[in-house]
C-alpha cells in the first residue's frame, strides 16, 4: 500500500509540474535527474507524514498544501493557488454572471478594501462604500486573509446570507451589513449625456469578453448624440482581459503600439499595435484615474497618455504591469502565475509605479474634524426629518437646517452639509457636484470647446 501511494505521490508532481503539457518543453531542457533529485526531500517528507503522523492525512490535504506553499514562496501577490471550487467561481465571474454580494475588493496595505460596489446589487444597495475596511466575515477577522479566501468567503448560492462587519473612515465605530447574496449581472460599461452635449463612459472593469464590443457600440450611440467630448472614466477599475484592453486602446487610436509584453522567454514577447478605423480617433477625450485603476485599465490610460491622445485626470494608478495566466492542475484547481510584465508604448513598465495623470486632482479627502462632522450629520435624525419635507431643497432651504444643527452642536458650513445631502439623493442625478475630478474634466471639455470656436 505504501509502496503504491509513493508512485502515486510521484505521478501527481510530475502531473504538477508539467501543468498538462504547457511547461513540457521547460522541463526537458534541464536535466531530469536534477529535478527528481530536488524532488527528493519533499517525497520524503510527503513519505513520513504517510507512515509516521499521528493520524492518517489525506494525501489531497497534503498535495493542494505544497502546491500552495509554492505559490506562497514566490512572495509574489499576483501570484496564487485556486482551489478547484474558486477556480469555478472564477471561471463564472469571467462569463460575467456572479453570486454573491456586488463588491470588488482587493488587499491593501494588508486590509481587506472594497474598491467598488456593483450597481444595483446587495452591497450597493446596502450603502457600502469604496474604501470600506472589511474587518470582520461571518465574525471571523479577516486579518492576513487572501483575496482568493475573501471572495470565497463572500460569494455563495443566492439566497443565503453573508455578515460583513466594516471600518469606515470618519466613523468611530464599526459597520455590520447583512446581505443576502444573488446572482447578478455585471455590467462592463456606464454611459450618460452631461451637461447636454459631453459624452460620459465608465468602464467598470475588462472581465467580459464582449467588453471592447459594449464599449465601441456605446461610442457610436454617443457621437450620434453630437457630443462635443467624451470622458471615459477608469477609476476604480480593477482591470480584466488583457485583449479586452488592447482593443478598447484601440478605439482611441489609429496606429503605433498599444503596449507590448516581455516574459521569460524573448521568442514569446509580444507587441500589439493601434489599426486605424477606431470609432473615437478624433472626439476630445479626458480620462479619469486614480489608486484602483489598475492593470489592464492601465494598459488604456498608458496608450492614451503616450500617443497624447487625450488627458490623463485624477491621481495615480496603482501600478500592477504584470500578466498572469490561470494553469489548471487537473482536479487540483488552477495555479494563477504571473507570466510576463506587460510595458506601454514608451517602453515604460508601471509595475509598482503607476501612471501619473496630465493634471493632478484629489478626490474630496476631508480633514480629520470634517470626519468627525460628516459622521454626525450621515447619523443625524435633523438630516433625515430635512430630506423628508425638502426632497428637491434649494440653498435658501439650508439656514433653518443649520440652525437646527447647530443646537445640537453640529456646527457645519454649507458646503459639507450639501455634500451629505447629494450623498442621499436616491435618483443620483446630485452625483458630478460631489465629484471634484468629473466636474474639473467637464470644465476641461467646455474650455476646449469655447477655445475651438474662437479659433474657428
Amino acid at each position: 500500500m505504501k509502496r503504491e501511494r509513493y508512485f502515486l505521490i510521484v505521478s501527481i508532481i510530475i502531473i504538477t509540474l508539467t501543468f498538462g503539457g504547457i511547461f513540457f518543453t521547460g522541463v526537458q531542457a534541464e536535466d531530469e535527474n536534477d529535478i527528481f533529485s530536488e524532488l527528493g526531500p519533499f517525497l520524503r517528507a510527503y513519505q513520513a507524514i504517510q507512515s509516521r503522523y499521528i493520524k492518517e492525512v489525506d494525501p489531497s490535504k497534503l498535495i493542494e498544501g505544497a502546491i500552495k506553499g509554492m505559490m506562497e514562496s514566490l512572495e509574489d501577490p499576483h501570484s496564487y493557488w485556486l482551489d478547484p471550487r474558486s477556480f469555478e467561481d472564477e471561471r463564472i465571474r469571467r462569463e460575467g454572471r456572479v453570486g454573491g454580494t456586488g463588491m470588488v475588493i482587493t488587499i491593501e496595505n494588508g486590509s481587506l478594501t472594497v474598491v467598488s460596489c456593483i450597481e444595483e446589487t446587495p452591497a450597493s444597495q446596502a450603502g457600502i462604500h469604496p474604501g470600506d475596511k472589511i474587518i470582520k466575515i461571518n465574525g471571523d477577522p479577516t486579518e492576513g486573509i487572501g483575496l482568493p479566501e475573501a471572495a470565497d468567503k463572500l460569494r455563495g448560492s443566492p439566497g443565503t446570507e453573508v455578515t460583513v462587519t466594516i471600518q469606515r473612515e470618519g466613523v468611530e465605530e464599526p459597520l455590520e451589513f447583512t446581505l443576502t447574496r444573488v446572482i447578478y449581472k455585471i455590467p462592463n460599461i456606464k454611459k450618460r449625456l452631461l451637461d447636454g452635449n459631453i459624452g460620459y463612459l465608465k468602464i467598470t472593469e475588462f472581465m467580459d469578453k464582449n467588453t471592447a464590443e459594449d464599449v465601441k457600440s456605446a461610442l457610436v450611440e454617443l457621437q450620434n448624440k453630437k457630443i462635443t467630448g467624451l470622458i471615459l472614466d477608469l477609476r476604480d477599475n480593477p482591470g480584466g482581459l488583457f485583449s479586452q484592453a488592447v482593443k478598447v486602446a484601440d478605439e482611441f487610436l489609429s496606429s503605433g503600439v498599444i503596449v507590448s509584453v516581455r516574459g521569460r522567454n524573448p521568442s514569446e514577447d509580444d507587441v500589439q499595435y493601434a489599426h486605424p478605423g477606431g470609432t473615437a480617433l478624433k472626439i476630445p477625450l479626458v480620462v479619469l484615474i486614480n489608486r484602483n485603476s489598475a492593470s489592464a485599465s492601465e494598459i488604456v490610460a498608458g496608450a492614451i497618455k503616450d500617443h497624447k491622445r487625450g488627458i490623463l485626470l485624477g491621481t495615480r494608478t496603482f501600478g500592477k504591469g504584470t500578466v498572469q495566466l490561470d494553469i489548471p492542475l487537473e482536479d487540483k484547481g488552477a495555479i494563477h502565475l504571473t507570466v510576463a510584465k506587460y510595458y506601454t508604448s514608451s517602453g515604460k513598465c508601471i509595475e509598482g509605479l503607476g501612471i501619473e495623470p496630465d493634471i493632478r486632482v484629489e478626490a474630496f479627502s476631508p480633514s480629520e474634524e470634517e470626519k468627525e462632522i460628516l459622521a454626525k450629520l450621515r447619523k443625524s435624525k435633523c438630516v433625515e426629518e430635512f430630506l423628508a419635507k425638502h426632497p428637491s431643497w434649494e440653498k435658501e432651504d439650508l439656514c433653518p437646517l443649520m440652525d437646527e444643527l447647530s443646537r445640537e452642536e453640529v456646527y457645519v458650513d454649507e458646503e459639507l452639509l450639501k455634500r451629505v445631502l447629494r450623498e442621499k439623493d436616491e435618483d443620483k442625478e446630485n452625483d458630478i457636484l460631489n465629484d471634484l475630478q468629473l466636474r474639473q474634466a467637464m470644465e476641461i471639455l467646455k474650455a476646449l470647446e469655447v477655445l475651438k470656436g474662437v479659433q474657428k
